[in-house]
């Protein structure tokens, strides 16, 4: 009788403890279907880039492009057609146009043989002392090959 009594008891005290434990309402999750204004996408699709598109010129690229003079009317033109560049020079009485193609900030162009680079620079960086105090510089040749907008 005793265990009867006990078992009784240890089962009304599991019952009790049972009850007063908060356990979430779980709420049904209503089936509704999305708004046509809102567009589903499949999961199987991802968006694609097309290989074959040029990619989008750094800002300091960007800004290489145009006319900038020189000294003693030389003056170098740069201009984009796609995803090259024509690169004009005219020094003296001489002018020469090579293609170029955009690599980090800079463009580069073959002219003799020799792998070329136009960037930006400072007056300082272009070595040319005649080019002292501009602003707004890009160089090919340390030295030799310097040119400044206003």
């Amino acid at each position: 009788m005793r265990r009867s009594i006990l078992l009784v008891l240890f089962v009304a005290a599991i019952g009790v403890l049972g009850a007063c434990t908060n356990t979430p309402e779980v709420k049904p999750v209503p089936n509704v279907a999305p708004s046509p204004a809102v567009p589903v996408a499949s999961p199987a699709v991802s968006p694609s880039v097309d290989p074959k598109a040029p990619a989008a010129p750094s800002a300091k690229v960007t800004a290489l492009e145009g006319k900038w003079p020189g000294i003693e009317g030389s003056y170098l033109n740069v201009t984009r057609k796609g995803d090259k560049y024509s690169v004009e020079i005219k020094n003296g009485d001489k002018t020469e146009t090579f293609e170029g193609v955009a690599k980090g900030d800079t463009i580069e162009f073959k002219r003799k043989d020799k792998l070329e680079t136009i960037k930006v620079a400072t007056a300082e960086e272009t070595g040319m002392k005649w080019l002292a105090g501009e602003k707004n510089c890009v160089v090919i040749t340390k030295g030799s090959e310097g040119y400044c907008r206003k």
